[in-house]
């Protein structure tokens, strides 16, 4: 887990990294990166033309959905329909040399699995077909339908898509369809409606018939499987709300994505990792686009589409009900690289297919592989013993009822009116989602005195205001979620506390434009602290030039409080330079704490004593331990949380709702872990990585070599943003990188300690654990 970023970014020690890696000369073929694995290239066009879906059927030939029609371009010459093509060893050599047409003529297909019959499942958008050789010649001649969806929406793979067969029963996966309504449909007949954009997964029998809803909020699960009992899948993520996502699959989970609150899926009504009560988490992130997912000797496997590899997944079950999971990227290509689905051989290989290009229309190429394991790989993966904690039994009541639609029309407003008064949060929470979801505008007003009391936290004001918001116009999507000028007009409500008011402005983009020096300079005279404190950070977090004449007005105003004028100098370090005399001048003040928070910035920035203490080794974490027991001083830990020089912090991460997006949000930190992981995290950062920050070396074609984390970006336009280092973004066509390799060190480099005293770690230390479990 990345913890903070070290401003001092140890690039000698990059430097020789790099010197370990040169360009790929291989003109971007995909490298096992895993000892003891081998790559092979089965098959490429014309014999196979941009394959999705793959898997083995009982006699051990590889079918493979070939399509065509994936945004069809007017010039495209392959065939009119979408192919299932079958590859087979007719001589018994072992080796696959003879490409048969099973069946032919089908639009927008997805996906394949086959029963123990050998009949075939193909899936394409709209259906889930059953397809049969009854007379022995190679080819399908029996084709039924075992389901379907019947929409307005056509766009190619976002509605049916994945599939997997657990015994009699058979689990389907069903995208956001761009927040379309639909209607799935089973072989008797029988019809479930969807709308929102709330991606699914039903169950059926493998006829068809008993369809049910067993799982939703997902954008797109286009792959499944099952492993140690357990269903998983693999969840392509919104615009802007990374990372993709490993799911165990529980029944009734709701994994919290709903399309038409906004595709960015940074809407407070979302939720991504089980941020909103009612709502489960993620196993882990993934690369980018993952398109297949399967179970093979203990591991988890997926194909990343955007990120070009392909991942192995060795997931640990925990103690709270949950599985923690370890990423080893086994191969890795570049920007001609895009693996699309897998399956495992008789012979214990992987095969997986390859779409080659970037392009989402079809064109022409295409490629299988296969992946050879060393006998070694291979491990266990324990069933879970237990289930996630419990929640309150209200909440499972209220969660059953909306899961199972078992509340008449009539009676569902007083039951959530009821509920929006519950002495608990998370009750209210969850049945301001229930009203949104519903429409249910009746209870605007119900929802609106819910904000005259100071709201208990960040997230819950959030979606108070969402849901208000989305029930007072037209239904339309809100692509970063609440605008400032909602949060604005909250801190202009005389109606409203002055807590509440200090929130809105906390939450609000220091620039927005309403927000002038001017503007944020009057709140400086409320009685409030905590808005006067809200409103001297929101300048200090300005990028406009006006800010500094400001605060420099603040510092020096004694009629001000001191922690007031103190985070007014903190915003004053960003331009060091200009403010240096006043930084010098403060370091001899005879007040204490001023005197003190301007030696820390001289310090930070190279111009203060070097420490008189010793510090241990950054691996004698017991000795760290001891050193960082005694509680700090946690205001000061959030100024140098939060300051531009020393560590910078809020660069990468956000803490109640301020600072970056790059790395992990720390502001239940104190919650999820304990001190000494803290302790650990700041000393060691590269010791426990999330999958979803794990960072690349990128070598380009001209023998540049970066590091850096890959950032949040829509679509895939072959240009690949990253964060470095120093929390700065850099951009590298796609085409340009020979060569990619996933780092071992954390995009936060060690070495934190040498330009930190030990008072200022105890003080950031306390601040990451103190102001959590207060549940500030």
């Amino acid at each position: 887990m990345i913890l903070l970023r070290n401003e001092f970014n140890g690039c000698l020690a990059w430097v020789l990294l790099f010197g370990l890696f040169q360009p790929n000369s291989g003109g971007g073929e995909p490298r096992c990166l895993v000892d003891g694995c081998k790559l092979e290239l089965v098959a490429e066009e014309p014999a196979i033309v941009t394959p999705i879906g793959v898997t083995f059927d009982n006699q051990g030939r590889l079918l493979v959905v070939e399509s065509h029609t994936h945004q069809r371009g007017d010039n495209y010459e392959g065939p009119e329909g979408d192919r299932l093509r079958r590859l087979s060893d007719t001589d018994g050599d072992g080796r696959f040399d003879h490409w048969q047409t099973f069946a032919e003529g089908f639009r927008h297909a997805m996906n394949v699995a086959v029963r123990d019959d050998d009949a075939v499942y193909l899936v394409t958008r709209n259906d889930v077909l059953l397809l049969r050789d009854t007379d022995g010649d190679g080819k399908s001649d029996k084709n039924e339908r075992v389901a379907k969806i019947e929409t307005d929406i056509d766009y190619p793979h976002n509605g049916l898509s994945g599939i997997f067969i657990h015994g009699d029963i058979l689990y389907l996966g069903v995208g956001e369809n761009f927040g379309g309504d639909y209607e799935i449909v089973g072989s008797d007949g029988r019809r479930i409606k969807n709308s929102g954009g709330v991606g699914t997964i039903y169950r059926c029998k493998l006829d068809g018939s008993e369809l049910t809803r067993w799982a939703d909020g997902f954008w797109n699960p286009f792959s499944l499987c099952m492993a140690a009992g357990e269903l998983f899948c693999v969840d392509n993520d919104p615009d802007a709300s990374p990372p993709c996502r490993l799911i165990n699959v529980l029944p009734s989970g709701d994994y919290g994505h709903r399309f038409e609150y906004g595709r960015a899926g940074v809407h407070p009504l979302q939720a991504w990792n089980g941020e909103l009560p009612g709502t489960l988490p993620m196993v882990c992130g993934t690369g980018e686009a993952p398109t297949a997912i399967l179970y093979h000797r203990g591991y988890l496997w997926v194909t990343s589409w955007g990120d070009h590899r392909i991942e192995r997944y060795q997931l640990t079950p925990q103690k709270d009900g949950t599985y923690a999971a370890q990423l080893t990227v086994v191969v890795q290509g570049d920007a001609d690289f895009r693996p699309t689905g897998m399956a495992v051989a008789p012979d214990g290989s992987i095969y997986f297919a390859d779409w080659v290009d970037r392009s989402y229309p079809v064109h022409g190429k295409g490629r299988l592989w296969r992946l050879e394991l060393p006998p070694e790989m291979q491990t266990t993966l324990a069933p879970l013993n237990e289930r996630p904690e419990p929640v309150p039994p209200k909440l499972v009541s209220l969660h059953s009822k909306r899961w199972n639609g078992s509340i008449l029309k009539d009676e569902l407003p007083g039951i959530l009116r009821d509920a929006l008064v519950s002495s608990d949060p998370e009750i209210r929470l969850f049945a301001v989602r229930w009203i949104a979801e519903e429409r249910l505008t009746e209870l605007l007003p119900d929802l609106e005195r819910l904000l005259d009391e100071p709201p208990p936290s960040e997230r819950y004001y959030l979606a108070i205001l969402g849901a208000i918001d989305w029930l007072s116009r037209e239904p339309k999507q809100r692509q970063q979620g609440i605008a400032d000028e909602l949060l604005v007009q909250e801190l202009e409500n005389p109606k409203r506390s002055a807590e509440t008011r200090a929130l809105a402005l906390s939450l609000s983009s220091p620039d927005y434009q309403h927000l002038t020096p001017s503007k944020l300079r009057e709140f400086l005279n409320s009685d409030s602290n905590e808005l006067r404190l809200a409103a001297v950070r929101s300048l200090a977090d300005r990028s406009t030039p006006d800010r500094l004449p400001v605060l420099e007005e603040i510092v020096n105003d004694p009629e001000q409080t001191l922690d007031i004028r103190i985070e007014a100098l903190n915003g004053l370090a960003a331009e060091f330079d200009e403010h240096r005399n006043l930084f010098e001048a403060l370091s001899t003040s005879k007040n204490t704490t001023l005197r003190k928070e301007a030696e820390r910035i001289l310090r930070l920035r190279g111009l203060g004593s070097v420490f008189p203490e010793e510090q241990p080794s950054a691996g004698d974490l017991q000795a760290w331990f001891d050193l960082l027991a005694e509680p700090g001083d946690a205001d000061s830990g959030r100024r140098l949380f939060f300051s531009p020089v020393g560590p910078q912090c809020s660069v990468c991460h956000r803490f109640e709702g301020r600072g970056g997006n790059i790395g992990p949000d720390l502001s239940q930190v104190g919650k999820q872990m304990s001190r000494e992981r803290v302790i650990t995290s700041i000393l060691d950062p590269s010791r426990e990585i999330a999958p979803q920050y794990q960072p690349w070396i990128l070598v380009t074609d001209e023998g540049q070599t970066f590091v850096g984390l890959r950032l949040p970006k829509a679509g895939d336009d072959g240009l690949e943003p990253y964060s470095d280092t120093g929390g700065k973004t850099f951009v590298l066509p796609s085409e340009l990188i020979a060569h990619r390799e996933p780092a071992s060190t954390s995009i936060m480099p060690d070495g934190l300690t040498e330009n930190l005293s030990i008072q200022d770690l105890r003080d950031l230390v306390t601040f990451l654990v103190s102001e959590a479990e207060a549940g500030k």
